[in-house]
């Protein structure tokens, strides 16, 4: 495989999310080539296995790790990719694609300060929105992020099998039934303690999808944005109002606004008016709370019932608003 699919499936594989399209069914890891043939059954015919020793394909022979911090991954000549844990992100030197893990207690803490500070403050830790650094099992961490379940396994050079390094145990590569799995990082920290996270912190998948956005857009040579909801909003003087999680960002910096659907994948630039009224428009989630925002906050006063209708017909019709949102 080349070096790009590969990479794409170690991310999607530490991270638990899996895209809709052009991915395997199944990855598997294996820290054992004694379970190579097991690993192989599991990963399914368009499956994909990553094996400390070569084989035909679906196996993709490595060297090295994918658990441990320090662990230093090495897939053909060219492909490094390394594990640190989370609280060390602020002090990386990043020298090539890197997954942060939570591997515990202090390391969940951490992340959850990093996520208060950005909610709060609009300071995100600088490491994440490197284009090489990604945060593993997000699908543990998200509020609505969804899993992939085992889509992705992890078996142990002892043979039990996880979807994850730190996750639960799901059994044995010989006793092992696919069956829904919520406990990504369940072996590292108590279920309950990520649930009380996740309830006290709704937003918690926003956040992680404002880290992606950010990095994208970073990988791309943009960077300097601010995201509305975290530390600042567009206009001044709003509602204490909150978007639903899901719902599109909108980003500004110096040189340009955008609205981006991490979701869907999709970004538009917008000008400053469009973007105020976006905002307004995903504060409140209805058009009539919009247009009364509108005309006070901003000072379109009559004309607020024809701009906020015609922007959505616009976002609308570009695909980045879905049609059942307010029109």
């Amino acid at each position: 495989m080349e070096e790009q699919p590969v990479l794409a499936a170690v991310v999607q594989l530490a991270g638990g999310l899996f895209p809709a399209t052009d991915c395997p069914d199944r990855i598997v890891f294996i820290e054992s080539a004694a379970y190579i043939e097991h690993a192989v059954r599991l990963s399914g015919p368009k499956g994909l296995v990553f094996s400390p020793e070569p084989g035909d394909p679906p196996v993709v022979a490595y060297e090295g790790g994918l658990s441990e911090p320090g662990d230093e991954l090495l897939v053909g000549d060219d492909l490094f990719v390394y594990t640190q844990d989370y609280l060390a992100t602020p002090f990386l030197a990043i020298a090539g694609p890197t997954i942060v893990r939570i591997g515990g207690s202090a390391d969940h803490k951490g992340f959850l300060q990093d996520a208060d500070l950005a909610r709060t403050q609009g300071i995100f830790v600088e490491q994440l929105l490197h284009p090489g650094v990604f945060l593993a099992d997000q699908c543990a961490l998200g509020t609505t992020h969804p899993c992939a379940g085992t889509r992705r396994l992890h078996v142990s050079d002892t043979g039990e099998v996880r979807t994850a390094p730190g996750g639960l145990p799901l059994g044995t590569v010989e006793s092992f039934t696919d069956a829904e799995n919520e406990g990504c990082l369940g072996g590292v920290i108590d279920t309950s303690v990520l649930d009380d996270a996740r309830a006290s912190r709704p937003w918690l998948s926003r956040y992680l999808r404002a880290i992606d956005t950010l990095r994208d857009l970073r990988a791309n040579g943009r960077s300097g944005y601010a995201v509305s909801g975290f530390g600042a909003r567009l206009t001044k003087g709003l509602p204490d109002l909150e978007e639903p999680v899901d719902a599109p960002l909108l980003l500004w910096n110096d040189d340009e606004y955008l609205v981006c659907d991490p979701v869907r994948e999709r970004v538009f630039r917008l000008g400053v008016d469009a973007a105020k009224i976006l905002e307004l428009v995903l504060l409140t989630g209805a058009a009539e709370q919009a247009i009364e925002l509108a005309a006070e906050h901003l000072g379109l006063g009559g004309a607020a019932p024809g701009a906020v209708k015609t922007t959505v017909a616009k976002l609308v019709n570009a695909g980045v608003l879905r049609a059942e949102e307010p029109a």
